[in-house]
């Protein structure tokens, strides 16, 4: 499990990423949309690294859309930075799952995030029980928090 990492007392999943030039606005800091695709990636990696593709989880007919983003902005990350976006779980799922997210340079929290999903049936659009595999994957790998 080289993708866990220890922060703030808590085991997270870590997603490293290095800013280019087009996701920075013309104050040359990251363009404060850029922030919600960084967590979106490490939400996909931390589940593909568990053994949780998105792509086969949806082709078993389970969606699972953002129904809320939260993110406040600490400091600017700027070109050439490389950060690690940090991602781990409040609370066990159930038909919603929500993530807490962190983005960090040198160990300062730059953009703080919550970010709420919810477990859908693709045939009925009404939400579902979150996938006991995508559970149990979270919980061995001691990433839910509470």
């Amino acid at each position: 499990m080289d993708w866990k990492t220890k922060f703030e007392g808590n085991f997270w999943h870590e997603y490293r990423v290095r800013v280019q030039y087009a996701d920075t606005d013309r104050m040359d800091m990251v363009y404060h949309g850029t922030y919600a695709r960084f967590f979106e990636a490490a939400r996909v990696e931390m589940l593909r690294d568990l053994g949780v593709v998105y792509a086969k989880m949806e082709q078993e007919g389970v969606l699972l859309p953002v129904v809320q983003l939260t993110m406040t902005y600490r400091k600017p990350a700027r070109y050439d930075d490389l950060l690690s976006v940090l991602t781990n779980v409040a609370v066990v799922p159930t038909s919603k799952m929500v993530l807490n997210g962190r983005i960090v340079h040198h160990g300062e929290v730059l953009v703080e995030a919550e970010v709420i999903l919810v477990f859908v049936d693709a045939s009925s659009g009404k939400p579902c029980r979150a996938p006991e595999a995508v559970v149990k994957a979270l919980n061995d790998a001691g990433l839910i928090l509470g």
